[in-house]
Order: C-alpha cells, then sequence, then structure tokens
C-alpha cells in the first residue's frame, strides 16, 4: 500500500527532474550562443586587427613600448640614441672639517634666472635654425680643427664646444646678434671659419667665409623678429599676457582720429600680431604693422593725417600693449615699440628688478684704481650686454665689465694695479649706479652687482611649465582669508580653464577675500596680501581642493608676518628662490623649526583632524592638518596655530616646547573641574605627536607633555654638515650631502631632475662659497634617422623617455650610442588567431550540445 501510495509522487518527481535537467540543458544552450555571440562581435572590433608589437634592434641602447590603446604605424624605423639626459651635480670649496664655522652671508638657490641664457638654434636665421654639421677654425698661428656642432641646441652648446677644443687657441663669445671669435695663439696669419663637407653650418652661424688678419673676427647678424617669431620667447620668455576674448588689448588711435580696440587673445605669434591690427576693419589701409629694420622690436606707421594724436594705449585688460613695447605716442607718424629681445645671450634691462626693470638710466662716473676715470653714458643701453659694452669701450679707465660668476649680475674689475679707491658713481641725477646694484667708493679690486633679479615668472608664464617633470593637474583651490571667510577658486570650469599665472592672479583677485593676488618683487612667484585688518587673527591658508596648481605655484605655505607700511600682514610667497642664512647654521637650529615630516624617524606625522578640549569640558577647537591648516610644516607653526586657535575660540589652553625640548607640552589655563583633553577625530596626528589623551595634574597644573617627539638641540649646529641638513629640509629639489676628497670636505649639491631646464643658478659668493660644476644638467637627445645633417632631425627630452617622435610607441634611451637602431612595428596576429578559435570553440560546443 506504501508503494502504490508512493507512486503519483514518484512520478511527479521524475517528471520534475527530467523538467529541470531540459531547463540546464536550455540555460546551457543559452550560455553557449551567448558565448558565441561575444566571440563573433570580438572579430567585429577594429583593436582585433589593429594588435601592434614594437621591438628594439638593441635594448642595451633603447627599449620601446605601445602605450594601451595607441596602434602605431607598421615599418621599420631608425633612431640614434645620442645622448642621455642628466641632473646637474655641483661641489663646494673645500674644508677642513664638516662642523667648522661657516661665517655669515646667504647661500641662495634656484632653477633658471641666468642673464646670459643663449636662446635655441631653432631661432636663428629668421626661424629657419642651424644646419647641424661641422666648422673648421683656423687661428692665426695656422692651427686648425673641425668642430662638430652636431648635437648643439642651443648658443650656449656652440661656444662651449668651440671654448673646450684645445688644438686651437681661440674663444667665443657673443655680441649682440652676432658670434665672436677672438684669437690668441700671437700668430701673424689669418683667423678663418669654413665648412666641412659641403655643409652650411658655418653659414648659418654668420661665420662662413671669415677670415681676417687681426684678433677679432665678428659674424653676421643671425638673430632677429620675424612673423614666425612666438609671442611666448618675448621678453626675455616672459611673453605676452592678453586679456580674456572679447575683451580689447590694444587701443589705437590714428592722426585722423579714428580709433580701434585690438583683441589679441588668439593671437600666439607676432605675424598674428600685425595682422589681427592691420586686418582691423576700422584700421584696414591706413596703419601699417611691421617688425623694425633692426630686427628687435615693433614698428606701427599711420597712413592717415590729421590733427588727432597718434598713440597706442593698454586695452581693457591683460598688460599685451606694455609687453608688445607698443605703449605710447607717435613721432612723425610712426611708433616705434620698445626692444622685445635682447641678443643671442644677453637679458633685456627691462626684465630685470624682477620684470620691474632698472628705471631710466643716466651717466656713471668710474675711477679705476690708478686714478684714471671716464663717464660713460648708459642712456641709450636696453640690455645688460649694452651697458657692459659701453663700460668696457670707455677710455681713459681701465676697469673691465663682465658678467658675474654666478651668472645673476654684472662685476666690475679694476686693472690698473692702483691702490687707491674703486669709484663707480653717478654723474647726474638718475642714480644709475644704485640701479645696477654696482656703486662703490673702496680700496676693493672689484664691484659685483649680485643678483639683479632677472625675472622668471610672469603674468604670462604657462602653468604646465611650471611643474617640471611632476604631472600638472588643473583644479580648484581653497583660499582662506585672516577673517576666516572661505571660498573656491573654480580654475577648471569648462571654456574658462586657467592657462596662466596672470589667470589665476586674476580668479583670486575675483574672489572677494581680503586677499590680493600679485607677482612677487623677486619676478618669481605669485605673492598674497592679506588685506584683512590687522586685528583679525585668522590665517591666511591655500590648498588644493583638487589637482595641484597651489603646489606648483608653492603656495600651500604657511603664511608669514612682514611689515608692509609699518603694518604687521601676513603674506605667502610662493618664490621659486631658496635661501639659507649661514648665521642660522652657525647658531643651530632651534627645536621650533623642527619640521613635522622628519619626526616618527623620518617618516612624517599623520596629517588628519585633532580637537583640543580644555578642562570646562564645553570650550574646545580644531585643527585641520590635512586640510586648512596643512601649510604647517614646522612645530613652532603648530605651536603658534595652537596658541592662535585657543586665543581666537577662547579656549584656555597654551602650547610651548616643553623644557627638556624634546617635544611640545599643552596647559589648561581654563582652570575647570574637568581635563585637559586632545582626541584624533581622523588619523592618528594626535598620537604621533604624542598629545593624545588626558592631562595629568602636578603642583596644580594641568599638561599633556608629547616628550621624547623629536631630539633636543641644545648643541650648536656647525658647518657643511649642518648646512646640507639644512638644504634638504626645504625640499627645493636639490639634494645635499658632504664628501671627502681626500684633503678636506666639500658641500655636494644633486639636482633631483634630469635635463637642462633644471640648471640651478646658485649664489653663495657673499657668504665665501664657491661651485664647480661637475656634472652638466643636459636634455637627452634622440636623432630621428643618423647623427649627420643629412641623415635625420635631433629631438630633445628632459628626460631619457621620447613618447611623441614615433606616434603610438615610448622609446626610452638606455645608453647613448653612435649607430642607428632599428625600431621594428609589426602587427600581431596572436589576439586575431585566439578570438577565432574562441569562436570555433563556441560553435563546436553548440553542436555538441545539440
Amino acid at each position: 500500500l506504501l508503494s502504490i501510495s508512493a507512486r503519483p509522487r514518484d512520478i511527479l518527481q521524475s517528471r520534475t527532474d527530467g523538467l529541470q535537467a531540459e531547463q540546464f540543458a536550455v540555460d546551457s544552450l543559452a550560455t553557449q550562443i551567448l558565448s558565441l555571440q561575444f566571440s563573433t562581435n570580438a572579430l567585429k572590433l577594429d583593436s582585433t586587427y589593429q594588435t601592434r608589437t614594437a621591438t628594439s634592434s638593441d635594448r642595451t641602447a633603447l627599449t620601446v613600448k605601445i602605450p594601451a590603446g595607441k596602434t602605431p604605424q607598421t615599418g621599420k624605423f631608425q633612431v640614434t640614441p645620442a645622448r642621455k639626459a642628466s641632473a646637474q651635480q655641483l661641489v663646494s670649496n673645500r674644508f677642513d672639517a664638516v662642523d667648522g664655522d661657516l661665517g655669515e652671508g646667504t647661500l641662495s638657490f634656484r632653477v633658471g634666472g641666468f642673464i646670459n641664457k643663449g636662446v635655441s638654434l631653432d631661432s636663428l636665421n629668421h626661424g629657419a635654425g642651424v644646419t647641424r654639421g661641422s666648422i673648421k677654425i683656423t687661428d692665426r698661428a695656422g692651427e686648425s680643427a673641425v668642430i662638430d656642432l652636431s648635437l648643439a641646441l642651443t648658443v650656449d652648446d656652440v661656444l662651449e664646444t668651440i671654448n673646450e677644443t684645445s688644438s686651437i687657441s681661440v674663444t667665443a663669445s657673443v655680441q649682440g646678434d652676432r658670434f665672436v671669435l677672438e684669437d690668441a695663439s700671437g700668430g701673424s696669419g689669418s683667423l678663418s671659419v669654413q665648412e666641412v663637407g659641403g655643409g652650411s653650418t658655418a653659414a648659418d652661424l654668420g661665420l662662413a667665409g671669415l677670415s681676417v688678419t687681426q684678433d677679432v673676427g665678428t659674424g653676421l647678424d643671425v638673430f632677429s623678429l620675424h612673423e614666425g617669431t612666438r609671442l611666448s620667447s618675448l621678453n626675455n620668455g616672459a611673453g605676452v599676457f592678453f586679456s580674456k576674448a572679447g575683451v580689447d588689448d590694444l587701443d589705437i588711435t590714428l592722426a585722423d582720429g579714428t580709433n580701434a580696440g585690438i583683441d589679441l587673445s588668439a593671437a600666439r605669434t607676432l605675424g598674428d600680431v600685425i595682422d589681427a591690427i592691420e586686418g582691423d576693419e576700422a584700421l584696414s589701409g591706413k596703419i601699417t604693422a611691421r617688425i623694425a629694420a633692426d630686427g628687435n622690436r615693433l614698428e606701427l606707421v599711420d597712413l592717415t593725417t590729421g590733427s588727432t594724436t597718434f598713440e597706442v594705449a593698454a586695452g581693457a585688460g591683460g598688460t599685451a600693449a606694455a609687453d608688445l613695447g607698443l605703449v605710447g605716442a607717435g613721432v612723425a607718424g610712426t611708433l616705434t615699440g620698445t626692444r622685445l629681445v635682447a641678443g643671442l645671450n644677453d637679458t633685456l634691462l627691462s626684465q630685470l628688478n624682477g620684470g620691474a626693470g632698472v628705471g631710466a638710466l643716466g651717466t656713471l662716473n668710474i675711477v679705476d684704481r690708478a686714478g684714471g676715470d671716464a663717464q660713460v653714458d648708459l642712456s641709450g643701453a636696453e640690455t645688460l650686454g649694452d651697458v657692459v659694452q659701453l663700460i668696457n669701450d670707455a677710455s681713459g679707465v681701465q676697469v673691465a665689465a663682465s658678467i658675474n660668476k654666478a651668472r645673476n649680475g654684472i662685476v666690475i674689475t679694476d686693472a690698473s694695479g692702483g691702490g687707491d679707491d674703486l669709484v663707480v658713481e653717478n654723474a647726474d641725477a638718475s642714480e644709475t649706479a644704485e640701479a645696477l646694484r654696482i656703486a662703490v667708493a673702496a680700496q676693493v679690486g672689484s664691484v659685483d652687482s649680485g643678483s639683479l633679479k632677472l625675472q622668471t615668472t610672469s603674468l604670462a608664464t604657462r602653468l604646465a611649465t611650471l611643474s617640471g617633470q611632476t604631472t600638472f593637474r588643473l583644479g580648484d583651490l581653497r583660499i582662506t582669508d585672516a577673517n576666516g571667510t572661505t571660498k573656491i577658486a573654480d580654475l577648471n570650469a569648462a571654456g574658462a580653464e586657467a592657462e596662466t599665472v596672470g589667470d589665476v592672479i586674476d580668479a583670486i583677485n575675483d574672489l572677494g577675500l581680503d586677499v590680493e593676488a600679485r607677482l612677487n618683487d623677486a619676478g618669481d612667484g605669485i605673492l598674497l596680501v592679506s588685506t584683512a585688518d590687522p586685528e583679525a587673527t585668522g590665517e591666511l591658508t591655500v590648498q588644493d581642493v583638487s589637482g595641484n596648481v597651489a603646489e606648483t605655484l608653492n603656495l600651500t605655505r604657511a603664511a608669514t608676518t612682514i611689515q608692509i607700511e609699518d603694518v604687521d600682514t601676513q603674506v605667502i610667497d610662493g618664490t621659486s628662490t631658496y635661501a639659507v642664512d649661514l648665521a642660522e647654521i652657525g647658531q643651530g637650529a632651534a627645536a621650533e623649526d623642527t619640521l613635522l615630516s622628519s619626526l616618527k624617524g623620518g617618516a612624517g606625522i599623520d596629517r588628519g583632524d585633532v580637537v583640543i578640549t580644555d578642562s570646562t569640558g564645553t570650550a574646545s577647537f580644531a585643527l585641520d592638518l590635512n586640510g586648512s591648516d596643512s601649510g604647517v610644516s614646522t612645530v613652532g607653526q603648530l605651536i603658534d596655530l595652537i596658541n592662535s586657535r585657543a586665543a581666537a575660540s577662547g579656549v584656555g589652553v597654551t602650547a610651548r616646547v616643553n623644557t627638556s625640548g624634546t617635544g611640545i607640552e599643552l596647559e589648561d589655563t581654563a582652570g575647570g573641574a574637568g581635563l585637559l583633553t586632545v582626541r584624533d577625530v581622523n588619523g592618528t596626528s594626535a598620537a604621533d605627536l604624542k598629545l593624545a589623551g588626558e592631562a595629568k595634574e602636578a603642583n596644580g597644573k594641568q599638561t599633556i607633555n608629547g616628550a621624547n617627539l623629536f631630539a633636543a638641540t641644545s648643541a650648536a649646529s656647525h658647518g657643511i654638515e649642518a648646512l646640507a641638513a639644512r638644504i634638504n629640509e626645504l625640499d627645493a629639489g636639490v639634494t645635499a650631502s658632504t664628501i671627502f676628497d681626500g684633503i678636506g670636505y666639500r658641500l655636494s649639491l644633486n639636482v633631483d631632475e634630469t635635463g637642462s631646464a633644471n640648471e640651478l643658478l646658485l649664489d653663495g659668493a657673499l657668504a665665501g662659497l664657491s661651485f664647480t660644476e661637475v656634472t652638466k644638467a643636459q636634455d637627452a637627445l634622440l636623432a630621428y634617422g643618423g647623427l649627420t645633417a643629412a641623415d635625420g632631425v635631433l629631438v630633445s627630452s628632459p628626460t631619457d623617455e621620447f613618447n611623441e617622435v614615433l606616434g603610438g610607441v615610448d622609446i626610452t634611451v638606455a645608453q647613448a650610442s653612435s649607430s642607428p637602431v632599428t625600431i621594428t612595428v609589426a602587427s600581431d596576429d596572436k589576439p586575431l588567431v585566439n578570438k577565432v578559435q574562441d569562436l570555433v570553440d563556441s560553435y563546436n560546443a553548440i553542436r555538441e550540445s545539440l
């Protein structure tokens, strides 16, 4: 009976099992069909048929790879890795010990700002450049040398290559727009230059056919403005700052009364500027815009007549009119602009003093130490080279003017051999000696101007050029003024993205905060100045909300207080110049100077939020160390922050360095019934500072003592070892160390990033420090083809990576070689084969299931 009664159940179970098996088979088949569909679709993708491989014929010389998503052209390509990139290394003069006194003075350094930096050879000959090749120079004693300039990229490269050739007694230099050769052989023959192998390198340098029977030979003018000149190269690289699109940059009035505003926001070259002026509807046929005959400035000619003054004024925005040298009134219908380029390796006087210029120069009275004197009229000088040349050409006085060793100013050296005072003074009311910083009246052999502060950051400086080899990311800035008001500067709004330093300054000033943004006096960064009431107790801070603009511009630093018009004023100076006062080195570092990043054995403290509550249990304040307070970098700054925040919040707590000099101590001053407490809200900042927890009571005082956070600094820290440590604390992109040369000790400075643009301008002369370059800052060089002019095109990179030479292929130089390397880009059939196999497998699986 049980068996009979179970039969319906068994039949039902059997049917259920059967249906489930059928459903499983259907699901399996659906999956297999879907797999077949995916395999079929994969064969429809272009990428299936465009996969490439790249190989190098010499992986010891260079390596290659194809980035994801790239499909380079197939074929064989020859390149020659001519040079690896290198970072600059320098060593100082010798010291007897690493801890000996350094004396007084300041060691300053920054990247760039040399007043005699040579221009690119590509900019010569109206932008046609210089053909790569060799030249032959013969000195007056008959000695000859073939000078290989095939790897020269700049005027400096040409000068250095010639001057390092020891087989001839010839020195190369530059005067204005011409190369100059000076013979020191003492021979009586001809100083001559010839082409080699039918090339044109000598001609392109203005030296072809030079043959003189005197000691100095001067080449032809090879450098001038042309319509293709990039506006960014003008004014020693300071460029031209335009207003926003739709706003006039120039306001031009002609003699017949015609007035027109010119929008130059789309201009990139001088030709664009000329076209914009001459093509303006109101000015068409009435004005000629051109490059002046001397090739150094623009010139406007009014073709109309009338009684109205022909003049150009600045438009409603930007500084383009002044940057193009066109502000002012014309004379006899012609407005001749100010000089826009300095020469082959010179500096415009207008770009000194941080871009403010040196003003109108007058006449100097120079007296050498033997009593010879001369008056030197500098009123016509436009470049620093003009100043040097005019002084050296003066008769009646035995002095020599030259660029100083630091390459940031000039030096006047007595050559008379006398023992009286060397005098450089004003001969009129112009204060020329002071403007050039060479005023002297003392028994000295020379006078050095020191830094004349060539502007390196301008309103037109493009943001992307300031980040070095760090990827630049545009984003938003959070700025908090001294009143505690915070606003966001949106620098990457669609269609209005900030591109230049001037754009950032305008964006900050448009926020309506009690903060003024402007270029600093050194011309090497942005200066933020608090305009809040001096009694305001908040801190001026800047941080990146997104991107890294503030970090790139050095604006995340903690604010400092300086005197402006006798008022204590908070400022953040984004200067790119770093300076170390050697007197401070001799005194040793105070506990307050200890970097937070150096704590915990160099790992640094965690950056988070901390809340401090006094003994009342109700009064508290927060520290936002990874946000608005992220600029705090030292123990002293943290102590000042706690004390100022406590005062502003009415919290009874005082911070100081503890009596042992090994940590921060907090003391409760509220006198409440509870305990002073410090806690981490997120992160471990308080714990890392050894301040987390509740206060201990002793002798009627509540304190939290973060003892043994850092070593006591009771002993003074001296010498180059301490100087190296101080430089490294600056995090300035330079690594300092000490070396022993077998006799004594030297300070070694290694620039962190490779490339010629990262050459260090170093000035320690007044501090008794001098440096010798042991490794040059050089770009990597890659010839597309061979090394000769006929075989290849020379390309440079600040690193060993070349990612745009061969489209879709990243090339990395592993070592220099004079032999070409073949890069083979081929189609890769493996992905196609694999996908076809997937299709076959999917189809066969379906057939087996049917």
